[in-house]
């Protein structure tokens, strides 16, 4: 999941409240760093050294390395972090779109539950040319899942999705906010039934 600049914005406040106890710092100020990407150390180190280490770097930060200013920086914040710790409060912290903000049914995720257990018209539906007069197809999975494609290349990109409070989904496994959630991190449904015409698999056609 790709992080939003707004959420990077967090680390000026964590450096421009900084601890006297840590001295090991060679830069002073506050800084703010803004980027869309992943949030790991990799990339906040290189983020770290192009936005600020290398165009601010002096005579003090000599044998200091980008990756060591960003730990020193981090050490000396209040409340003193580190860079894993500040990723996992930015994720934790990111807005959830509500499972039921996908399909825009109701907010009792009844639609959600058929729908995992195989039984919404999502999955009975099979497009036909029978039903007019005129041969045009009806049940177009396509356009009647569109909402489904909207988020994945919506939301879905930028944003957490809820997990959904379903059997289906019950787990013993939580996370670190004690909700369920699975060791995978990730949820599979599978039909075999080919139910929409010319999509270059399976074997149904007009």
């Amino acid at each position: 999941m790709k992080i939003s600049t707004r959420a990077l914005a967090y680390i000026t406040i964590l450096a421009s409240a900084s601890s006297t106890a840590a001295a090991e710092k060679c830069l002073s100020g506050s800084f703010i760093l803004e980027y869309e990407g992943d949030c790991d150390r990799e990339t906040l180190v290189e983020v770290f050294n192009d936005q600020v280490f290398s165009p601010a770097k002096s005579s003090a930060c000599e044998g200091v390395t980008a990756e060591e200013e960003l730990d020193a920086q981090l050490a000396a914040a209040v409340p003193s972090t580190t860079i894993e710790e500040f990723c996992e409060k930015i994720y934790k912290d990111q807005y959830e779109v509500p499972f039921t903000d996908i399909l825009k049914k109701d907010g009792n995720m009844t639609y959600e539950k058929a729908f995992f257990l195989g039984h919404s018209a999502l999955q009975e539906e099979v497009e036909t040319t029978y039903e007019t007069v005129d041969d045009s197809a009806t049940s177009v999975l396509k356009d009647d899942g569109e909402l489904v494609r909207v988020h994945y290349q919506g939301s879905a990109q930028t944003k957490k999705t809820e997990w959904p409070k379903l059997p289906n989904f019950a787990s013993s496994e939580t996370d670190s906010a004690g909700q369920p959630t699975c060791t995978t991190n990730a949820a599979m449904c599978c039909w075999t039934k080919d139910r929409q015409a010319n999509d270059n698999n399976g074997n149904c056609a007009r």
